[in-house]
Formats: structure tokens, sequence, C-alpha cells
């Protein structure tokens, strides 16, 4: 019962390092709809959002480095720079996401998407460009680094998961008929949560143990629902909204300033010409009978 009452509540104490594996795969996967299962409640979405911007920016890090090391051995880095030139214009566009808007989750789920290709094309690139030893000598040399730039997003992070937590254990208290209980501004550890309500559930009634989980369990029912249905909506037109961005990414980046270099500008603008034409292409086939265009 206390299993169910934790679970069923949504990610009481919501991880910071998700982020930090790799992850190839478009698809709306388990993990995502886990991540979109918060996304409704006050604070989730400036969770997830932030989160995306942390992960984006840890790889632009790590990219930038690698660039570096290789750039001191002679090999041409134009195709990963513009690479990382696109994965700061996603990362943009995430830090620029309304997270309070009824599309967070499609643009969420969009965005990710985003990065998650251009990551792993760089990853890609990476191993064409040097063999397996210089490779590892690589890792090891990023395995070493520390990113202070990262210390600002990740205290915003741990402000809203602490804002989050707090509204959670909020509403856990409440399905007991309490409301006084200090929260400690949400520093309230899931094992303290858990004891306490060992101790409620074992002074209740049947009756009334039953009623909570007739609760809970419609309650999970709701938000598995809410998630499916916020997944939906993002895949359909998955593609058409993916060539829409790119297109927008390459028309802002033709007609302003990208503080890149003219000649990593040009490569960029390269590629995403030859993925849209590409998209295009794939367009065609779907007319004539080929896949839905859904990620």
């Amino acid at each position: 019962m206390v299993l169910l009452l934790m679970m069923s509540l949504t990610s009481f104490a919501v991880a910071d390092d998700a982020e930090d594996t790799e992850q190839d795969d478009v698809e709306i996967d388990e993990e995502t709809q886990d991540e979109i299962e918060i996304m409704p409640y006050p604070h989730g979405a400036q969770i997830r959002l932030l989160q995306l911007e942390k992960a984006i920016t840890k790889n632009i890090a790590r990219g930038t480095e690698i660039i570096a090391a290789l750039q001191e051995l002679d090999v041409n880095t134009t195709d990963l720079e513009a690479i990382l030139a696109e994965l700061e214009l996603v990362k943009e566009e995430v830090q620029a996401a309304d997270p309070n808007a009824t599309d967070a989750v499609q643009v969420f789920i969009d965005l990710k998407a985003d990065a998650i290709e251009l990551s792993k094309e760089f990853r890609d690139t990476v191993r064409e460009l040097v063999d397996e030893i210089t490779l590892e000598a690589l890792r090891e040399r990023i395995r070493e680094m520390t990113y202070k730039q990262m210390q600002n997003i990740s205290a915003k992070i741990q402000n809203r998961i602490r804002l989050f937590n707090r509204n959670q254990a909020q509403r856990i208290y409440k399905l007991f008929g309490e409301t006084n209980m200090s929260l400690q501004n949400g520093t309230v550890t899931r094992e303290q949560l858990r004891q306490h309500m060992r101790t409620q559930l074992s002074n209740m009634s049947s009756e009334k143990r039953y009623n909570l989980y007739a609760e809970l369990a419609q309650y999970k029912i709701r938000t598995r629902i809410q998630a499916h249905a916020s997944i939906d909506n993002a895949t359909e037109d998955f593609q058409e909204r993916q060539e829409e961005r790119l297109t927008n990414r390459l028309r802002n980046t033709q007609g302003g300033q990208t503080g890149v270099d003219e000649r990593v500008k040009a490569a960029m603008e390269q590629r995403m010409r030859n993925r849209l034409n590409n998209m295009n292409n794939g367009n065609d086939n779907d007319h004539n009978g080929g896949g839905s265009g859904r990620p």
C-alpha cells in the first residue's frame, strides 16, 4: 500500500542525473513518458526543460573539448563545429520555451529529439575521424573535467525540485487529512514520507484503506491517460514540425549573426539544407505509400 502510494504520486523526489545517460533513440519511450508525467504539475515542466538545457550544455562543453583536442592533432573539425553550432541553437530554443504553455510537452519532446539526433551525429562523426585509441584518450580527458558553467543551472534545477517535492508532499499529507504538518520547505525525504505513511495506514480502518486504494488507483489511471494523450498530441505531425524547426533555424542563420566562424556557418547551413532535402524526399515516399513520419 505504501509503495502504491509513493508510485501513484508521480516522482516525489525528482533525480537530476537522468541527462548523464546516453540516449540515441528518438522514440517516445518509457523514460520520456515518465519525464512527461510530472510536466502538468507546478514546477514539473520547468524541471524537465532545465534538465534538458543542462544535458545539452554538458554535451556542448564536452564537444568543445573534443574539438580542441582534435585540432591539436591537426584534424579537420569543421563538421563537428557545425553540429555543435546547431546544438547551440537548440539550446537557445529550450531556454526560450514557456513551461506554462499548453504545448510545453510537445516542445519538450521535439527539442529533446533534436538534441539526441545532433549528439548522436557528433559522436558518429568523431568515430569516423579518429581511431579507438585516440577516442578513449579523449574520453579520459573529458572525464577529468569539471564544468563550472553547470553550477548555475544545477542550482536552478535543485530549487525547482525542492518546490516540486514540497507540493507533492502536501498532496500526500492531504490524502491522510493532514494540512498542518511542517514540510520544511520541501526537504522531507522519501524515507521520512514512507515511514509516516506506514504509521498512518496502520491506524486506518480496513474500509478507509480500501477507499484510499481506490482513489489512488483512479488517480494513477488519470495520470497515465493524460500522459498518453500528451504523447499522442506530440507525435502527431512530428515530421512536419521537425521540418518547420529546421527551416526556421536555417532562415535565422542566413539572416542574422550566429557568433560562429563563417566557415562553420556555411557548413551548418549546408547540413541543414541536406537534411531538409532528405525530409522532403521522405515525404514524397510517404505520399507514395511510405511511413507515417511519426517518431
